[in-house]
Order: structure tokens, then sequence, then C-alpha cells
């Protein structure tokens, strides 16, 4: 049987969100705090995934005020509908909401948002005999924990004014827990598909599913119900599997997407992980009185059988290489400078505050698998205020960075931030014309190394991988290498940029 690997999206891009046009596929993921927002990937395949833009990119559409502001964009729906691209997201940020933006093209440019409501999250659409559904979770907390039915309401997608909410699940709960988000409603021969997210983001994560002969139900939830989970599956190496979205191909074939962590170490016991939410991909079958089937009964392996042969268009299709920074998956903390460049080998990074206050001055790069090397060289001089980083968020990072000292030495400084944990270690290396630094990264560790031009590596410090994980910042966050560029005035020019695996 024919196998893929998973995820297919690795690194942290989670809660996944697909539409097709013709025999091309196109993904959308959440960003939270970094931009550009909501990177935007296309596929023939399902499989191998390029990115095309980031939707989100301006105080235009992630702020009311159209000012910049704080940003932490969740859940992305994206649909495709008469030419025209739908994405609907969430700022859960102040001065945010809930919104839509448009595009003819999936490469941008990409609307203003369209401001809907400012309740809750996770926005979803359905396009169905000429009506818009908008269907959403709500935020209602009641004394025994409840936190609200998923709602929805008929949408004018010009305008954004939307009817009357009806509930459409029962007891402020889920079908599976007391706990439903991250809702799709599709329309499927006679039938309207209900899928959420039950369980909470973590290791009791799962997918229901339920379905009625109306978009406004009842709804009845499937007899196999949770559809995808792994929260039963103690040890194995996929943990979190949940958030999904449906698609079929031009073959009648369906898949789902979805968002799953991995712990791979320690034989899969691993209570950390450090990458993130990732996108996974499965196969989906159906009953003979057609309910979904996700994987092998709701389970899915790194390595994913598959009886339905994956899709491919009949013409292979030329790619072409990328042609700016956002392309290669490199993102900010805060809106991005003008100035920045990149190719697959050297980055060009106007100085600012770095990580610690990241504004500006560092440019970021997902870590994709535990053990990952990534390392940068400088020029002389480059040295003052350059360097690399370790970064989850603004209180969980380790980072090296480089001062020129007397007598053309070099001086280095460590610095560790774990939550109210701030450590700062410094020392002298000799005079060089160039330096590279680098990080080692382990399951257990991330290490950190100086390479002097023409000299032996010296070590200069490391910190235990589990600090910076996402259980450790209790945040949805997932690691990232970081090229850094402290001071002002100018910028610092990185070549040699790599970041490299192990041999699956």
């Amino acid at each position: 049987m024919p196998v893929f690997n998973n995820p297919v999206v690795r690194g942290t891009e989670p809660d996944p969100s697909i539409t097709r046009v013709g025999e091309d596929f196109y993904l959308a993921t959440s960003s939270f705090g970094l931009l550009p927002g909501v990177l935007i990937r296309h596929s023939t395949d399902l499989v191998n995934w390029t990115i095309l833009a980031g939707a989100i990119s301006r105080p235009e559409q992630y702020r009311r005020d159209g000012r910049e502001g704080p940003i932490m964009l969740f859940a992305p729906t994206l649909r495709y509908v008469d030419g025209v691209f739908y994405l609907a997201c969430t700022n859960v940020a102040e001065g945010g909401g809930n919104f839509i933006v448009r595009a003819e093209d999936p490469s941008g440019p990409w609307s203003d948002a369209l401001w809907v409501d400012d309740e809750a999250f996770d926005p979803s659409l359905l396009y169905d005999d000429g009506r818009w559904y908008y269907t959403r979770r709500s935020m209602r907390p009641r004394e025994d924990g409840f936190l609200g039915p998923v709602v929805q309401a008929e949408l004018d997608i010009t305008t954004g004014e939307l009817g009357p909410f009806r509930e459409l699940t029962t007891n402020y709960g889920g079908f599976q827990s007391n706990d439903i988000e991250g809702p799709h409603l599709y329309r499927i021969g006679d039938w309207y598909y209900l899928f959420s997210a039950e369980g909470g983001t973590w290791k009791g994560h799962m997918q229901t599913c339920a379905r009625s002969r109306s978009p406004w139900g009842p709804f009845e939830p499937a007899p196999h119900n949770p559809v995808l989970t792994h929260r039963h599956r103690v040890g194995h190496p996929i943990q979190s599997t949940g958030h999904a979205d449906l698609i079929d191909d031009e073959n009648g074939n369906w898949w789902a997407v979805f968002l799953g962590t991995r712990h791979e170490s320690a034989g899969g016991f691993a209570v950390h992980h450090n990458l993130g939410r990732e996108t996974f991909l499965a196969p989906v079958s159906w009953t003979a009185d057609g309910w979904p089937v996700i994987g092998r009964d709701g389970t899915v392996e790194l390595i994913q059988e598959h009886s339905a042969p994956l899709p491919a268009p009949a013409t292979p299709r030329p790619t072409s290489a990328p042609t700016s920074w956002i392309e290669y998956g490199w993102k900010t903390v805060g809106p991005s400078p003008d100035g920045i460049s990149a190719t697959e080998a050297s980055v060009t990074l106007p100085r600012g505050r770095a990580l610690g206050e990241p504004r500006q001055g560092a440019l970021l790069l997902a870590q994709t698998e535990d053990s990952q090397t990534f390392e940068a060289t400088l020029a002389s001089a480059d040295f003052d205020g350059a360097g690399v980083g370790i970064y989850s968020d603004d209180a969980h990072f380790f980072r090296l960075t480089l001062r020129r000292g007397r007598d053309s030495t070099i001086e280095t400084t460590f610095t560790r931030r774990v939550d109210d944990l701030h450590t700062v270690d410094h020392r002298v290396l000799p005079p060089a014309d160039s330096i590279t630094l680098r990080i080692v990264a382990t399951a257990d560790y991330y290490r950190f190394e100086a390479v002097p031009g023409g000299q032996a590596p010296v070590a200069i410090g490391q910190g235990r991988a589990r600090l910076l994980s996402a259980e450790a910042a209790e945040w949805f966050v997932g690691v990232h290498f970081a090229v850094l560029a402290e001071g002002s005035g100018d910028v610092v020019h990185f070549r040699g940029v790599r970041r490299t695996s192990e041999a699956r």
C-alpha cells in the first residue's frame, strides 16, 4: 500500500484550513503573534506544499482602528467561491475581532478586513444555494464549566451584516466534551456535516462530527465519535490530533488536514513538544450509511498508508523559485521592517530591538525537526550586535550575540530567558575576520557554538529544550531559529545561512 510522510507541513503551522480550485489545493494556517499572518500555501498532491504569501500583513487587516497594535491571529477558514478566495479569521488581541479578507489571487493582494463581530473566535464560512453561513464557537462561561455552544447566522458577504444567531449544539457543550470549537459546516450530498474540535488543543484533543438534513440542525452525532483522536494512544509519537478540515479531490476521494504534535523522543513518552502544532494529512473513507472515517478508525501515523491515490495533475507544472523572504518561510514578531531580504543562504536584516522585545532586528525560521542544526556566518564588519537565537516567545528564548572587543577580540554574550529566570554569560574569543554561529538542536538540548574563521568550534552555552516548549510557555508556541541584528542605523548581512536536519 502506498504511503506518505506526516506531518505534511512541519514546524509551527496549526489549525489548517483547505480549499480546492480544480486540481490545485490551497492551505491556510494560524500565525498567532507572528507576521506575515496566515501563510497561504499551494499544492497539487496534498503532500508537498509551497508558500505563496501571507494573507495578513498590515494593520488595516487585523485591527479595527487600522493602526499598529497587538496581534494574535487564531484559526483561519479558507474558502473559494466564484473566482474569489475568502479568508475568515480572528484577532483575539485587544482592538480585533472576527473578520474576512478576500483576494482573486491567493498570492495577493488581500483586501482590508471586513469586520463581522467580536465574540469568541474560530469563524467558518459555507456558501450553499446562494446563501452564506457564518459558523463559530461562542464564549458563555457557566459555573459548571461549560463554555458555550457552536452558533451560526446567515451572512451578507459584502457588508458583514449578520442575521440572528442560532445554536447548533445543545447543553452548552460538545458531543464528547464540555468544550467545542473550530467548527466547519459542509454540504455533502443531501447532508450538512458539522465538524468540530473538542477536548482542548492539548493531549485530550479530538475531532467530532454530526449531521443534519438542514444547515440549522438538529444535528445527530456520529455513532463512532470522536472521528479523530489520539487521546487514548499514550506513548504514540503523534498527539493532540484535531481541528480538522475536509476536502475532496477531482477523483472523488476525500482527505482531512488537521493539527497534531510530535513526541518522537523518549519512545513517544516525552511530555514536552518544541516543534509547535503541525499540519497532518489523512485519507477519509465513508461508512455505508454516510459517516466519515479519518485514517484508520480515527488514528494516523508518521508514515501514513492510503488506499486512494494521492491527487496529481495530469501535466506536471513547473515550479518557480521563491522571490521573497516570506516565501522562504521567514517571519517577524510584530510589523516587518523595510529592508529585509533573504535567499536560501543569505539574509540582510535591518538593525533594531532583538529577542526579548522583538519588533525588528529578529527574523525567525521555524524549527522543523527535533534534531536540527542552524548556522549563519558574519563578517567582522557586522559583528556588533549581531547573533543567532532560539525563540518561543518573549519570555522563553536563548540567544548568542557578538561585540568587537579590544585588540580585535570577539566578545560573546549568551542569554537564557525562561519566565522570570534570566542568565547572562560572557566570554572572549580570539580575533577573526569572520565567525560562524551555530545552534545544534536535539530533543533534549539547544547547544550554541561559535566557529571563528579557520579555527576550531568553541562551545558557548546550552539550555534544556523543554524550557522552551509549549508546555513550559503554557501557550500554543513552537520554537523558531532566529538571526538577530541589534542596534540602529544600518543592516547586518548574514551568509551561509543553513537549517539542516539529520537523515530520517
